[in-house]
């Protein structure tokens, strides 16, 4: 009996047309489906579905024949289902809900009954496996938005489910993080659990996979490989869909790109050092940067790259050192904050509100403001989100309405935090793009980053960090020859690069070439 089978699967939500229309799916026991598809596309509404969030947790339909793992879990509920399945959210912030993390892991084990002496050692278990057993007596919002991350999958993990419903387990998790995670779930997939994982990041996970799919415009076909899925609808339908094609696959071309000339500091930091409820979270840390450029921060989850941001953006005090930003002591609105987690900045209902509240701010009517707003979404291919809530958006959606929305502030600094997580191919491009066009300005843009990728487009300064400290600082050709910082700063360069770091400039000639 296959774990799920599905014909005709039509589904969507209370008083919406369908995002997912005549599915059909079959995955064996032990089997692992990638599934693409462009940001928005419904993948993460084919699991809820599968799961049986939809309808019987979140207002909606799912028609036509539906089995998972013997049942329908439109009958069963998540609730259910929940012993027999994992679900594993896109935003990990909406999949924690108790105050310590060993309290977390025990949450679905003690719903789920298991008896007292076992649920210790499961938890342990599932802690050990996501690299968070150390973190055990830590508080919840203690943790990073990638060891949040972690802890969620633990969770999914500790009451052992024969299906995986996994939605960009990696999305906030430092790049050879990542690759361990999948190694996991690897090593579950020998066992016989079968899992459909959604993933932008199609390096990490394709050697798992048995089998890939492509979802887009609410239909589903599906291939042995991405390598198959390619040759059978082409590299330049799925690049233009957004799908994250391997770059041995794409073509490269030659792309006119701004000419970045750094000028003055626009923000320097000095020996900054913070301590928080007993625990050193910055150990003396040294960063600069100029008008004119672009600097990546990276480094392993709960190294302390978000931490820094929020000092530099004026929204953190009780640091030690020296912190000016053009020209000032940080302070809010000194500089553009673009936070890790969407939700947190938002101050409007819908899309086109939220835009425009940037103009607003800067003493636009609300007319005007609304057709500039629109005319920057119209600008980027969003129009049509316009008028839907925030709330109702993709994760990768609700990144990118959370960047556009912050341009129109014109400030001298720029901070991103995560500014292409959960973005499909496409609209990373288009982030790089953006970057690059506010350097090209005279901007100074800070970003922090877990897509090794997205430094290596760019050519930017970049700052490692591990344990507090600035271990690494120099260009990216430099990460790519000091192997031995690799490890510290959670580094894994894209395979391409990390085979032949002479491919540097063909790397960028392919992702750029996707970019047209």
């Amino acid at each position: 009996m296959p774990t799920v089978e599905a014909r005709g699967l039509t589904a969507g939500y209370l008083g919406e047309p369908p995002v997912l229309r005549d599915i059909t799916l079959e995955l064996g026991e032990g089997e692992l489906l990638l599934l693409l598809g462009p940001t928005g596309s419904g993948k993460s509404t084919l699991l809820l579905s599968l799961a049986g969030a939809v309808p019987r947790l979140i207002p909606g339909y799912v028609e036509g024949f539906l089995r998972v793992a013997g049942s329908d879990p439109r009958v069963e509920g998540l609730a259910r289902m929940a012993r027999r399945l994992g679900l594993l959210l896109q935003d990990p912030e909406a999949q924690t809900v108790m105050f310590k993390v060993y309290e977390e892991v025990y949450f679905p084990l003690e719903n789920l009954k298991y008896p007292p002496g076992e649920i210790p050692l499961r938890a342990r278990a599932a802690l050990r496996l996501v690299g968070l057993e150390d973190a055990w007596q830590r508080e919840v919002d203690s943790l990073s938005t990638g060891q949040k991350q972690r802890l969620a999958l633990a969770s999914t993990l500790a009451p052992g489910p024969g299906l995986l419903l996994l939605d960009e387990p990696t999305a906030h998790i430092d790049p050879a993080s990542s690759e361990e995670v999948y190694r996991v779930v690897g090593s579950l997939k020998k066992s016989g659990v079968s899992a459909i994982v959604v993933e932008h990041r199609v390096e990490y996970v394709e050697e798992w996979a048995d089998r890939v799919a492509f979802l887009a415009d609410g239909r589903l076909e599906a291939a042995g490989s991405i390598d198959e899925l390619a040759g059978r609808l082409g590299v330049g339908r799925l690049a233009s869909a957004g799908v994250w094609v391997p770059p041995r696959l794409l073509k490269p071309a030659s792309v006119e790109r701004p000419r970045l000339r750094p000028r003055d500091p626009l923000v320097v930091a000095e020996g900054v050092s913070l301590e928080i409820e007993g625990r050193r979270i910055l150990r003396g840390v040294d960063i600069t940067a100029r008008r004119g450029e672009v600097v990546a921060v990276i480094g392993p989850n709960g190294a302390g790259k978000t931490t820094l941001l929020r000092i530099l953006a004026g929204v953190l005090g009780g640091w030690e050192g020296r912190v000016e930003v053009s020209g000032a002591p940080p302070e809010p609105g000194r500089a553009v904050y673009v936070t890790q987690v969407p939700d947190h900045q938002f101050v409007s209902r819908t899309v086109l509100g939220e835009v425009a509240a940037s103009y607003i701010v800067q003493g636009y009517t609300r007319r005007r403001a609304e057709e500039e707003a629109m005319r920057v979404l119209e600008e980027r291919g969003l129009a049509g989100l316009a008028r839907r809530s925030l709330y109702r958006l993709s994760q990768g959606q609700k990144r990118l309405v959370s960047l556009i929305a912050m341009e129109p502030l014109d400030r001298p600094v720029y901070l991103l935090d995560e500014p292409t997580f959960g973005l499909d191919m496409r609209y990373s491009l288009l982030v790089a793009r953006e970057v690059e066009g506010l350097a090209a300005r005279g901007k100074a843009v800070i970003l922090v980053t877990h897509d090794s990728w997205l430094p290596a487009l760019l050519d930017c300064r970049v700052y490692g960090i591990s344990e507090g400290r600035v271990v690494f600082e120099g260009g990216y050709r430099e990460l790519l020859e000091d192997k031995d910082s690799w490890k510290r700063i959670g580094f894994k360069p894209p395979r391409m690069l990390e085979e032949d770091p002479g491919m540097l400039e063909e790397y960028r000639a392919r992702l750029w070439g996707a970019a047209r």
